[in-house]
């Protein structure tokens, strides 16, 4: 498959507007997060290390986590980046965040360094430095480089190793249009139970579908918005009429309250409980029809939406999404082709 420049995918600075799918994965035989079967030593704690920091990275970049799991030897995260989130912070906002941001790199605890203010306020005046960063804030390359930096020295240190940690760079994807964000997101949500973590998503602590469930029944009425730190899963009707109100968090622990889905966490729960099942069974049953209304509402094909779940990853590499989203993307990265072109034709209507 022919490589592309990670710049044609993401953007000159890394953080195009869309939503991408980003994978990494351990280097060594051990575990990252699992039980190592050699010596019985097990790593699964490491697990709550990497939600903690995405949270706090959450927080601090502009940049909405729709999607995530944490896998025993790699993790999954579904991002979008909101660049004009990041042009409504003060220079002493972005300086403040990015000076925690490199502090937390190297950062040994599960503590949110605090970054000296006298450094805060110099490196404000600097327009220029300002600028560039506003920019690494709404970055998903910078994103992955702090999250694998972090998780790498602390693992090391505990290992008593050196080296690499990760493989090379991560691997990421472009979902093109809503569609393409629901297959990625049943994909990523269904990970523990394909790999036989877990029995269902209600028993999958390490995914953002368990978390949004979480969320949802520590709400107290039904105007506070919901799903914790992550994207809001549903897209709110007064952010279809106003972009301006949706590039913001009334909460300060994500990057914007933009919903994901035209879908509520119920429609979305039924059709991820029900493609657990057949896939866990192994059995293949006639779409009920509550679903399939979902289904072709996404424009997605009943018939294959199963077997593009299951064949997800070997399916598409660069893009995910209709044909003519993959034809837009093609252009736009001066390809003639991309691969996933007759998985499109058939899963997306």
């Amino acid at each position: 498959m022919v490589s592309y420049a990670r710049r044609r995918l993401l953007g000159e600075d890394g953080g195009r507007r869309g939503t991408f799918h980003c994978t990494t994965r351990c280097v060594r035989r051990a575990f990252l997060c699992g039980q190592d079967p050699l010596t019985g030593q097990d790593y699964c704690y490491r697990r709550t290390w990497i939600m903690l920091r995405e949270e706090q990275l959450a927080r601090l970049f502009t940049i909405d986590i729709e999607f995530r799991s944490e896998m025993r030897n790699h993790l999954h995260v579904v991002l979008r980046p909101c660049p004009r989130a990041a042009k409504r912070l003060s220079a002493e906002e972005v300086a403040r965040r990015w000076l925690t941001l490199t502090k937390l790199a190297k950062c040994m605890t599960d503590e949110l360094p605090v970054p000296d203010e006298g450094r805060v306020q110099e490196l404000a005046k600097d327009k220029k430095r300002i600028k560039k960063l506003r920019k690494q804030l709404s970055s998903i390359s910078w994103f992955m480089a702090i999250l694998s930096e972090n998780i790498a020295r602390r693992a090391n240190r505990e290992d008593g190793a050196k080296g690499r940690f990760w493989e090379a760079r991560f691997k990421c994807r472009e979902c093109a249009d809503p569609s393409a964000i629901l297959l990625c997101g049943i994909y990523v949500d269904l990970n523990p139970i394909k790999a036989g973590e877990a029995d269902s998503p209600e028993t999958a602590p390490y995914t953002s579908v368990f978390q949004r469930i979480q969320a949802q029944s520590q709400r107290k009425n039904a105007r506070d918005r919901a799903d914790g730190w992550m994207a809001e899963l549903t897209v709110q009707p007064e952010n279809r009429a106003t972009h301006s109100r949706a590039d913001t968090s009334r909460s300060g622990r994500r990057a914007s309250d933009m919903g994901v889905l035209p879908m509520s966490l119920d429609s979305y729960r039924r059709l991820l409980d029900w493609t657990a099942r057949l896939i866990k069974s192994g059995e293949r049953s006639t779409i009920p029809k509550d679903l399939g209304a979902i289904l072709d509402h996404m424009n997605i094909e009943q018939e294959a939406w199963l077997d593009t779940v299951q064949g997800y990853d070997e399916l598409f590499c660069h893009v995910v999404g209709s044909c003519a989203s993959m034809g837009e993307a093609a252009k736009r990265m001066e390809a003639s082709q991309l691969k996933g072109a007759a998985a499109s034709r058939r899963v997306f209507k």
